[in-house]
């Protein structure tokens, strides 16, 4: 007797918690399950040759990410001994 092989491919993802159950609150809503969104989301993907939505930054991304790129240029002095970490308390000029 020959086993008839299962033509469909499994996938195993790793999800934020948050995220998969308020995705899921929207889906109750619209009548669908994560399955049948995902396979949408895969068919979308074969129809039209790219990813059905644009994938950019919003506008508080790139500032965030802007904010990020210039505190690494920011010096930062290390303080290694009570010592030196009361002088910088004490030091007026790091009052900002």
């Amino acid at each position: 007797m020959q086993m008839k092989k299962d033509p469909k491919k499994k996938l195993n993802i790793n999800i934020d918690k948050n995220l998969a159950e308020e995705t899921q609150s929207v889906l109750d809503e619209l009548g669908l399950n994560q399955t049948t969104a995902i396979i949408m989301y895969f068919k979308q993907i074969v129809a039209k040759g790219k990813i059905p939505f644009s994938i950019e930054l919003t506008d508080k991304q790139r500032a965030s990410r802007e904010l990020r790129e210039n505190l690494k240029k920011v010096p930062v002095e290390k303080l290694n001994t009570k010592k030196q970490i009361e002088d910088w308390f004490n030091d007026e000029s790091q009052d900002y």
